[in-house]
């Protein structure tokens, strides 16, 4: 019943027949009725991730107030005078900036940062901002497998496997940037008509960045916010703080300082559905968990591939990736960890090295979040703000058409990568 219940909630998901909210919601609470979770107060706190949750509402509204104080136009002109030459050039430069800026910090922050910056400039150019969103989000993703706390897996697999920082780096960050070109390459190949445009620098001249300074106080205290959150996002490990925690930290400092007269403006443009959406996903996903069906899955990869690990990284980094643009990567993460560890007790002939397989599970569970427009919060939340403010849509098949090339492409390099550089 709960894969019965997933897979026709996905199935209407595609569709877009039905607003996805409602579908995730509805599959979320069926499942508790049929009684798949034994205790429904139980599967809320075991399968939803809070922090994710928290750290949406805590950026939407941190993003709200001071998006309204001109800083992401003042940043979109600076941006636009500094790749002013065409579309490629510019493309090009948000996308690499993307990628290097969610190695550092969360994929969801990133993409709520510069989102705005990119509509603001887009709709300077009176282009069409959506290659610049897709590939944005393609590119968080990406840059997100580079380093350990670039997306939750790799914290969960690094601190099973015993990898530091710079060790994980050194091995997935060559990968990562590869890819990040392949990507880059293939969406400028696809979308050549759209980015086939000439900035006209006499146009782009005539953009004076401090017009975009409404109020300079409004401006330079959200200057000092900015760049307090993310410092506060590169340092959380140091300082024992969860995204969630510095999320609703600067959201709700930014409301006092900023704007403690709008409050209840400001809580209207948080993308409720979006959230309800997220929370409807995660138990639907830990409905798959609780009846053991992604635990007797991996099992199923082990007896397949599991007599030489050359396919079984081949099979893994190919798995993970598919399931994870469906699945929530960290509980499918969470599944695997352990099967993994186990291999050397099963065959320890075979598997006296895990380390290629922990590099494996960690490329397919974040490049399969750029498979569908739900396979990572990063999409969900990039695509509510395309509509939230330019009331324009990437539909789940557009979405699919696009992406599935580059992360076949992503997932062809990353297999080459670990057979021949890491076994």
């Amino acid at each position: 019943m709960a894969l019965f219940i997933f897979l026709f909630s996905y199935t209407i998901l595609i569709t877009e027949k039905v607003n996805r909210t409602i579908v995730a919601i509805l599959g979320a609470t069926i499942m508790m009725i049929l009684g798949i979770f034994e205790n429904h107060v139980e599967a809320i706190k075991d399968y939803v991730d809070v922090n994710t949750i928290y750290l949406l509402m805590g950026m939407m509204i941190f993003v709200s107030v001071i998006r309204k104080k001109g800083l992401f136009e003042y940043l979109g002109i600076v941006t636009l005078k500094s790749f002013n030459k065409n579309g490629y050039i510019l493309y090009f430069g948000l996308t690499f900036i993307v990628a290097v800026l969610s190695s550092i910090i969360d994929n969801v922050t990133t993409v709520l940062v510069f989102i705005p910056i990119t509509l603001a400039i887009t709709d300077s150019l009176d282009v069409d901002s959506m290659p610049f969103v897709l590939g944005e989000i393609l590119a968080s993703n990406i840059g997100g497998t580079a380093t350990i706390i670039g997306d939750p897996p790799n914290i969960m697999i690094a601190s099973a496997a015993g990898l530091n920082f710079t060790e994980f780096f050194a091995v997935n960050g060559i990968i990562s940037f590869i890819n990040l070109f392949a990507m880059q390459l293939i969406t400028i190949l696809l979308f050549k008509n759209k980015l086939n445009f000439v900035i006209d620098k006499e146009k782009v001249k005539s953009f004076d960045p401090k017009s975009a300074i409404k109020n300079k106080f409004g401006f330079y205290v959200s200057w000092f916010l900015l760049i307090l959150t993310l410092l506060l996002f590169i340092f959380q490990h140091q300082l024992e703080m969860e995204s969630s925690t510095i999320a609703l930290f600067v959201g709700f400092l930014a409301l006092l300082i900023l704007d403690r007269n709008e409050v209840e403006e400001i809580l209207k443009e948080v993308e409720w559905g979006t959230i309800l959406f997220f929370f409807g996903l995660f138990i639907m996903t830990g409905g798959l968990v609780q009846t053991g069906i992604l635990k007797d899955f991996t099992h199923i990869l082990v007896d397949i591939a599991g007599s030489s690990i050359r396919s079984f990284t081949m099979m893994l980094v190919t798995v993970s990736g598919i399931i994870s643009g469906f699945v929530d990567n960290i509980p499918f993460t969470a599944t695997l960890i352990p099967v993994i560890k186990n291999l050397q007790h099963i065959n320890p002939e075979t598997f006296s090295n895990l380390k290629p397989l922990w590099y494996s599970l960690s490329l397919g569970a974040c490049l399969g979040g750029n498979l569908t427009p739900i396979g990572a919060s990063a999409n969900i939340i990039a695509l509510a703000m395309l509509k939230q403010f330019k009331n324009e849509e990437i539909k789940f098949t557009e979405f699919i058409k696009y992406a599935s090339i580059i992360v076949a492409i992503n997932i062809i390099l990353s297999v080459l990568y670990v057979e021949l550089i890491l076994i």
